[in-house]
Formats: structure tokens, sequence, C-alpha cells
């Protein structure tokens, strides 16, 4: 049969459009339609996601939300209030109770703690709260009593909080050690996007034994040292991601040691900590075949810094080791990146790139050629920086004391002159 009409469309049909509309529009464009979409709003197979931000809201999108908070409980699956602090007021307007029986997903970026530590207890009669993303910035200091509310929920399986800006190192979480097995959470994927000092962080693992991924900032001031903090066993973990502020190389030893996890598939290191030791290939080799004997991937970020009145530190040791067989059968491959001041090493792995092809169109990927991918990217710099050959020195010898260079990556203008200086200190 024809379809004539948009009457004639099949219910399914409409679900489909549904799921790439915000919940709003389909109640102020359907509710009151007719019948049959009202019908459909109602329906069960249909589930609304709330997606209120403070900068489009207005007093008709208000109260369609309120509405379908009033009316259709039942079928949100999930809210996400991106508000300022000024305008608290809606998260507090909009009751959650146990009658939310599809809500998966809650974001609230960002809260108030005070609001924040009375919702959560409220949380805990919803059957399948699974995602938890929660931005309380930087009014509270102290984050214990959040993560214990937070360890509560009973069936989370994924947490992001955020609680920092940039400059902000002296938050802390004062939470006891899990006692027993009743305080252990369900929760397998953890984002601590605040500062965590290492005792810190073995104090909230202790709730979270089955976690799979875990991401955490490493800049706490604490003066507890790694040394004294008890070895930390996750049996399920398999990706690990850590932005350093603070460990040497030593420390990070240390560390992942005391966090044994025999199934660590992917590892992500990312440091600003100027320890020379972490441009050392065949510490790394060693170390990740006696410690991490199953890692997959590896991705892993030093940052040199450039200043005029700083003295960089520079690497002595053999040149080239990152491209020793261990580091090719892995197709884990090191580059140098200029940004700012700022000469960035990365390690992560291969991934095709436009001059990688020859004259038939073929990828040219063999292992033996992988050595010779290794490249410099110049991603930004102060013109007036670029145009002093000392400068130019600094950054390039530093480079080339790691790794020899075969490609350029220009990402910005340079004046012809100091591109011509760049090729002149590459050999």
């Amino acid at each position: 049969m024809s379809i004539i009409s948009i009457e004639d469309l099949s219910n399914e049909f409409f679900y489909e459009i549904f799921e790439y509309l915000d919940s709003c529009e389909i109640y102020q464009a359907f509710y009151n339609l007719n019948n049959r979409f009202q019908q459909l709003l109602n329906s069960s197979s249909l589930l609304f996601k709330i997606k209120l931000h403070y900068t489009e809201s207005n007093e008709i999108m208000m109260n369609n939300y309120k509405q379908i908070f009033l009316h259709n409980k039942n079928q949100i699956y999930s809210v996400h209030l991106w508000i300022s602090t000024d305008d608290n007021h809606i998260i507090s307007s909009f009751t959650i109770d146990s009658s939310f029986i599809r809500l998966e997903s809650l974001v609230f970026s960002p809260i108030e703690p005070d609001l924040l530590i009375s919702l959560l207890p409220k949380l805990t009669h919803l059957p399948h709260l699974f995602s938890l993303t929660i931005d309380t910035w930087y009014a509270l200091k102290d984050l214990g009593n959040i993560y214990q509310l937070i360890f509560n929920l009973p069936k989370l399986k994924y947490v992001k909080y955020t609680a920092t800006e940039s400059d902000d190192f002296d938050v802390t979480v004062s939470l006891p050690i899990a006692a027993n097995d009743q305080q252990v959470s369900t929760i397998e994927y953890l984002i601590i996007d605040h500062p965590c000092a290492y005792d810190e962080l073995y104090n909230i693992i202790s709730y979270t034994p089955q976690l799979r991924r875990l991401k955490f900032l490493n800049l706490s001031e604490s003066n507890v040292s790694i040394e004294v903090i008890k070895p930390m066993t996750l049996w399920n973990l398999t990706y690990l991601s850590i932005h350093n502020y603070r460990m040497t190389f030593d420390e990070f030893e240390i560390f992942i040691k005391k966090f044994y996890s025999s199934k660590l598939k992917i590892l992500s290191f990312n440091t600003i900590v100027e320890d020379i030791a972490y441009l050392d290939a065949n510490r790394w080799e060693e170390f990740i075949l006696q410690n991490l004997p199953k890692l997959e991937e590896f991705y892993f970020k030093y940052n040199a810094y450039f200043e005029d009145d700083y003295e960089t530190p520079m690497y002595f040791g053999k040149r080239d080791q990152f491209i020793s067989p261990f580091w090719i059968e892995r197709r884990w491959i090191l580059q140098a990146e200029i940004e700012f001041d700022n000469l960035i090493y990365s390690i992560r792995p291969y991934k095709k790139r436009w001059y990688e092809y020859n004259t038939q169109h073929k990828i040219i990927n063999s292992s033996d050629q992988l050595s010779k991918f290794i490249r410099l990217i110049l991603v930004s710099a102060s013109s007036e920086r670029w145009s002093t050959s000392l400068i130019l020195n600094k950054y390039i010898n530093h480079a080339l004391t790691v790794i020899h260079i075969h490609h350029i990556e220009i990402q910005e203008h340079f004046y012809i002159g100091t591109l011509r200086e760049i090729l002149y200190l590459l050999p």
C-alpha cells in the first residue's frame, strides 16, 4: 500500500525519528497534535532523553520539561542538565524518586554541593541508574562525603566526578577504607577528574573492586609517599589512564607495581614532570615486560618545557631506542610535537598517514618501515619567538637527542625563512 499521508507511517518509523530529537521538541510538536500521537508519546516503547542547557532554556521549554517529569517519568531514560550555579533551583524543582523506573543516566554540570548531598540519597531507589556524571566545580574542597553517597547507589556502573579548575590543587577526599563487603560498589568505570593523592586513591579503590576502567589526576600536593601505600589489586582492570603532575619515573614504577592488575591491556600516561628518565626507551621496555605482560596499547606524553631563563633537562642516552624490535613489533610509534613553549614527546599505536601510500595507492606499513614514520609536528608558536635561530636550535636539538626525524607536519603558517632554518637543522 502506498503512503500518501504522514498518518500512514508506522509507529516504529516515528520512534526511529524520535531517537534524533530532543524530548522537549517531541513533546512540543506532537503531544497535542491528535489522539494517535498522544498515545505514542505515552507508550512505554518511547524513552525520553532530557537535555537542558541553561543558555537555551526558556519558559515554554521549562514547562514542557515539567510536564514530562510529571506525566511521563516512567519513560525518562536520561537527564542531562548543563546549568549555571545560579540556576541550580531548576534541579531542585525536579523531584527524582523510585517512580523513574527507566532512568539510566544522570548528568549535573555544575551542581551546588549541598544540593547534590541532599539529592544523592534519593537516587538509591532508582532500579536502573547505571551512569552518573557530576561537576561540583571548585565550590567544595573535601569530596569524601559525596563519594560515600555515590558508593551507596546500588546499580551504578559508570561515574565521572569533576571538581576542580586547572589551578586548584587543594581538593581532598577524606574517605575511610571500605570496612566490609556491604560497602562495596558495583562501579566498573571511574573517572576521577580532580586532584587525588595516592592514599586517597587507595581508599576510593577499596570501594570499587569491580573496576574495569580507571582514569585519574595525580596533582595533589599531599606529602604522603607512594612507598607507604599498601598494594592495590583490581582483578578486572583492563584500562588505566593517569594524568601526572607529580610522579617521577621511580614513583611511577612503584605505583604500577603496587597497583596490580593481571588483565591490564591499555595504559595511557600523560606527564608534565620533567624527569628525563621518562625518555629512556630501554627502561620502559624492561618495566613493561616485567610488570605489564598483557599490555596491548600504550599511550604516553612527556612535556619538555622551554623558557629563556630555564635550563630544560636534556636526554644523554643512546638515540633511536624507541625503534628497537620491542617498539616496532608492538607498533607503538614515537613522535615529537612543538606547541608554544613545549616540546611534547608522544607514543601511541600506529595509525596510517597520508604519506604512507605508494604509487599504486597501497598502504606501506610493514614492520621494517615503521621506524621511518617518526615525525615532528609544528602546531603553534609565536612568530617572533620562532624567528630566532637560537630558539629553533633548542627545540630541534632536544628532539634529535632522542629520535631521528623522518617527516615534518606543519599545522600553522611560518615564515619561509623559519621553515628553511628548520629544514637546515634536520639532517
